[in-house]
């Protein structure tokens, strides 16, 4: 008799463990695929993870590279970490740092990159701003400073504020902010750069405190003894006792380069004019054999100083042709010589390669002095054609147009420079100036409008609008009050003071006209002979008007009436 039922038991068992068998096999089939898809997705960030780690290490070594001062070798370790992890931050920073300390122009791109990684600082964004500032790029340093602005800001933010300010032309703005500086951490930076604003005024206090924190820094702020003493030998209120005293302190650096050479040599021919010959000679006999830098240097002080036949003598024709800046020179000499006709055949080669803005500059001066009005004009036309497109070749054209006594030009180029944001300050005040004492009150006035609207905190521009308002009897009562206030805040500018007497005056009040030139209390005599020739005029109207006839007639004597505009020779005419 048979027994079927094991036989099925071991059949169901069989049939069990097969597809136990293949479930297990789809198991770790499933397990292999999802490991083999792991491996696929992690893959890339796993490599890009050893790639960075392996980038930071190489930044490392550069780093110490750098500190060691093997520079170019840790120029080629930051570029191989570059290489291998180009947004990485350790390599980006350091790359950065090393182009800053060697004055490299991809500086700027690097820093751009570094502080948009999310590892950037607040110190990576200042040296940022302070990389644009250094280009002349103020408008994209902007938007940096105000960033830093907003949060608490410390000595290194305001100063590079004062810094943007000041390259716009806003002096005010700047003075404020170097001020507060100094106040938030009296450092020697912030102090010196304090001081070289306030040498830049035209305010007789303001430069006294200049001087007074350059002597302090030459005397007590060890890295800044040098440059203090630099800009002290600059300044132009120096006694010779101070002179004196800052020639001494100079030499005692034992200079080695050219310019503080030339900036002694400075100081020797304020000191002793009589000796002028014997200071030149000097100059030119220790330097004339030096570097192609140097040459340049002493050549530029030489036509500074109007000795055009040394700077020709100082270096060939041929030399010149090699350098730019060389020729440059020879250009300038040449012109202060009035050898117009050489001027024209130099020009006229083939293989120089100045900007052609410039080359188009020089041959409209030298049509000009030769009496040649179509050739100038259309040369003229040329330089500012080529210049359009670029600020700075335009503020060339416009400063040279201004030497070349091109007034039209100059307004042009200026016009057209205005349309570059960070250079309209700069440019309306050119044109400002231009407006002087030409016909032109109306494109005076328009430009001290636009500077107002650009800087409406600036009192300078107040002032100016006021004055110029003032002149053409626009709103005597309310631009008198704009005086009157700027008077009481600043009692010790006198440029402010003008403003207001001319305000007295038109209001036919020669009394209060008066006695603003008394200035408060203690402030030192002025000085007419130093002051604009608008000053003097407005002095003048107002002696004549309170009846000291003789005392305007002798101010009268000291102004070049070709300098007033006719607004201002009406108000010295007799009546």
């Amino acid at each position: 008799m048979s027994h079927p039922k094991p036989n099925k038991t071991r059949r169901r068992s069989s049939r069990r463990d097969h597809v136990s068998a293949r479930r297990r096999k789809a198991g770790l089939w499933f397990a292999a695929i999802l490991f083999l898809i792991l491996i696929i997705v992690g893959a890339k960030p796993l490599f890009h993870w050893v790639k960075a780690t392996r980038s930071a290490q190489i930044a490392a070594t550069a780093d110490n590279l750098a500190r060691a001062g093997k520079l170019k070798e840790a120029a080629e370790k930051y570029r191989a970490a570059l290489q291998l992890d180009p947004l990485g931050y350790p390599a980006l920073k350091g790359a950065a740092n090393l182009a800053t300390r060697l004055g490299r122009p991809e500086a700027i791109d690097l820093w751009e990159q570094v502080v948009r990684t999310p590892r950037a600082t607040f110190n990576d964004r200042q040296e940022y701003a302070e990389q644009l500032l250094s280009a002349g790029q103020p408008r994209i340093a902007a938007k940096v400073i105000e960033e830093l602005l907003k949060s608490t800001p410390d000595t290194k933010t305001l100063g590079l504020a004062a810094r943007y300010a000041r390259s716009t032309g806003d002096r005010t703005k700047a003075l404020e902010f170097a001020r507060l500086a100094v106040k938030k951490s009296p450092d020697p930076i912030a102090r010196f750069h304090l001081a070289e604003l306030l040498a830049e005024s035209t305010n007789t206090a303001e430069r006294a405190e200049a001087r007074k924190i350059l002597w302090d820094l030459a005397e007590n702020a060890e890295p800044f003894r040098k440059p203090a003493l630099e800009a002290l030998a600059r300044a132009p209120d120096l006694s010779d006792a101070e002179r004196n005293r800052v020639l001494e302190m100079l030499s005692k650096f034992a200079p080695g380069k050219i310019r503080d050479a030339l900036l002694m040599a400075d100081l020797r021919l304020q000191l002793h004019p009589n000796d002028a010959k014997e200071i030149f000679d000097q100059s030119v006999a220790q330097w004339n054999n030096g570097g192609v830098s140097d040459l340049i240097d002493l050549a530029r002080w030489l036509n500074i100083h109007q000795q055009p036949e040394r700077v020709l003598s100082l270096f060939s024709m041929e030399r010149a042709s090699q350098n730019n800046q060389l020729l440059l020179a020879r250009l300038d000499a040449l012109a202060a010589l009035q050898r117009w006709n050489e001027i024209d055949t130099l020009l006229v080669n083939p293989d120089l390669t100045l900007d052609p803005s410039v080359l188009e500059s020089f041959r409209a001066r030298a049509a000009q002095e030769q009496n040649a009005p179509l050739d100038a004009e259309l040369h003229w036309n040329h330089a500012i054609s080529f210049a359009a497109g670029d600020a700075f070749k335009l503020r060339f054209v416009a400063n040279f147009a201004e030497q070349s006594h091109a007034g039209g030009v100059a307004l042009r180029a200026y016009d057209q420079l205005a349309k570059f944001p960070e250079h309209a300050a700069f440019a309306y005040h050119g044109t400002e100036r231009l407006s002087a004492g030409r016909e032109g009150l109306s494109v005076q006035k328009a430009a001290a409008e636009k500077i107002s609207l650009l800087a409406p905190d600036n009192p300078n521009a107040a002032a100016q609008l006021a004055y110029l308002n003032l002149l053409a009897g626009t709103d005597v009562d309310a631009n008198t009050m704009v005086a009157k206030k700027l008077v009481e805040k600043h009692p010790d500018r006198l440029s402010f003071r003008v403003t207001a007497a001319l305000g007295y005056l038109r209001q036919h009040d020669p009394g209060l006209a008066l006695a603003q030139f008394k200035g408060p209390s203690g402030a030192p005599p002025i000085d007419w002979g130093n002051t604009p020739e608008s000053w003097r005029a407005v002095y003048a109207a107002t002696l004549r008007a309170n009846e000291q006839a003789a005392a305007a007639e002798e101010i009268i004597k000291t102004i070049p009436v070709d300098k007033l505009s006719p607004e201002e020779r009406a108000l010295i005419e007799e009546k």
